[in-house]
């Protein structure tokens, strides 16, 4: 049988070739840049991997710990709350925005709702085809860069946990500061490899396990960078949050800890968010 070889990349923020290891999972390697301490998986995963890893098992994951998500439709009420959470952070005035990555289109459908003209836009078949017919909402079953969409086209760009997916982060950003209009805004969140937690948790952080799911492991200096280097400028950083069950949450703090017992959530308290 033949297979594509995996083929080593320089830093996506430096460019620079020289890499140390950082850490090892599940048979790829996360290394750290010489040139500028990024971490990021080198080399990635193939195309054709990246291909079989979105399919539909990756919304309906028996391992979400690693990979994806338990049931992600099944999540809807909490998704909603995480969503309708972060509009707050929107111009109070609604204008033409854009979701890259709009997953199964919950954003999307929360930004109409509040009045904003909003698109999304998703390479998932599944999840692009689930916001179509299942919540009727206009998301696209792309990539941001096949849309074609002309300049300055709108007054707002999300791009939710999604950044850390791409093998070239930077391709992503030029393309998302040549749809903004002059003076639109990026609203961006992506997991924080040099937060408290990830510092202090080393190589146990459950960051690290997330492969090859996720490429890029950014910290706050090494993103506002590559923000800067496509033309963004970063105004504001800070953490969101987002609504989980009691047992997701319990499940992830144990596996932080090391301790598989708190993952045991009595059956009446499963679902409730937190």
């Amino acid at each position: 049988m033949n297979a594509t070889p995996r083929t080593s990349i320089p830093c996506p923020i430096c460019r620079s070739r020289e890499h140390t290891p950082f850490v090892s999972r599940s048979g790829y390697e996360i290394v750290r840049c010489v040139g500028c301490g990024h971490r990021y998986l080198n080399p990635p995963p193939t195309a054709a991997e990246v291909a079989a890893l979105y399919d539909e098992s990756y919304f309906k994951s028996d391992g979400s710990l690693d990979r994806g998500y338990g049931d992600y439709a099944a999540q809807a009420h909490n998704i909603r709350r995480t969503f309708r959470d972060r509009l707050r952070f929107l111009p109070k005035t609604p204008g033409k925005l854009l979701d890259v990555g709009a997953a199964a289109g919950f954003f999307v459908e929360q930004c109409r709702a509040a009045g904003w003209d909003a698109e999304g836009v998703e390479p998932s078949e599944w999840a692009s085809r689930y916001a179509r017919e299942e919540l009727g909402q206009p998301v696209k079953t792309c990539g941001l860069a096949e849309a074609n969409f002309p300049d300055h086209t709108f007054d707002v760009v999300t791009c939710w946990e999604v950044i850390e997916h791409l093998p070239e982060p930077r391709t992503l950003l030029a393309e998302i500061a040549r749809v903004l209009k002059p003076g639109g805004l990026l609203y961006m969140s992506t997991p924080d490899a040099g937060s408290m937690v990830a510092r202090g948790s080393g190589k146990r952080w459950l960051g690290w396990y997330k492969v090859p799911e996720h490429l890029q492991f950014f910290d706050r200096p090494g993103l506002t960078r590559l923000c800067q280097e496509v033309g963004l400028k970063v105004e504001s950083g800070r953490y969101v949050s987002l609504t989980v069950s009691l047992e997701f949450a319990m499940q992830r703090l144990g596996a932080l800890v090391g301790v598989t017992a708190l993952g045991k959530v009595p059956g009446f308290l499963r679902e409730k968010p937190v």
